[in-house]
């Protein structure tokens, strides 16, 4: 509801008012808590921790408490996505790591079980628009730490539309595009570094998937 933040300092995850106030710590472990995101109804939060070696996604009440575990895999499994239908979305490398420098992208169910592959795209940072009916994620291979990378390994954002089962790319430039966030079923933001920055830029989405207009940025962030 926007009343709070989730985020991970020094390894464990903790919760403040968007108000300001006094940080509450949520975990307390010898291992990394990391990628905290909520559930829609705000009552529990999911999150990706090496506690036993590699990361897996566990899930806990958002006031704290014991965190249930839901991967079981050799492979990171670094949370991207809490749907609205109570889904997990994650990066992984369980399959094709061999031959694909990106991700697979997978979903777990908050109730735990098998997790499943969700797309037969590679990429990462997926995430489900609020109907469920498109995902937004990111195909590329260049460091995101390289602000100021130009090139063919750039990250670029494509939309999958889960009815009519067809890729559409989004982005289509030199510069990294990436971090898609929805903001309601035909409005999309990223991070983009075509200003030569990374800002905040904001774009339409149809109901097929396919940009609505032009890209819009939102902050206006320069070198000094």
């Amino acid at each position: 509801d926007g009343s709070q933040i989730a985020f991970s300092f020094q390894g464990d995850i903790w919760s403040v008012p968007t108000s300001g106030g006094k940080a509450t710590r949520l975990t307390l472990h010898e291992g990394y808590d990391g990628y905290p995101f909520w559930s829609k109804d705000g009552k529990h939060i999911a999150f990706s921790s090496n506690r036993n070696g590699n990361y897996d996604i566990f899930i806990m009440p958002a006031n704290g408490g014991f965190p249930k575990r839901l991967t079981y895999h050799s492979a990171n499994d670094i949370i991207t996505d809490f749907t609205n239908n109570n889904e997990l979305i994650f990066s992984t490398a369980r399959l094709y790591r061999q031959v694909e420098w990106d991700s697979e992208i997978s979903s777990v169910s908050t109730d735990g079980g098998t997790p499943e592959r969700l797309l037969d795209a590679v990429g990462n940072m997926a995430v489900k628009s609020p109907n469920g009916k498109l995902i937004a994620f990111v195909h590329g291979w260049g460091r995101v730490d390289r602000e100021k990378y130009t090139g063919s390994a750039d990250n670029e954002i494509w939309i999958y539309n889960s009815d009519s089962k067809i890729y559409t790319q989004l982005t289509d430039n030199e510069t990294h595009d990436m971090l898609p966030k929805w903001a309601d079923d035909n409005t999309l933001y990223f991070i983009s570094a075509r200003s030569g920055k990374y800002n905040i830029h904001k774009v339409g989405i149809d109901a097929s998937g396919k940009a609505m207009g032009d890209v819009s940025q939102v902050t206006m962030f320069k070198d000094l």
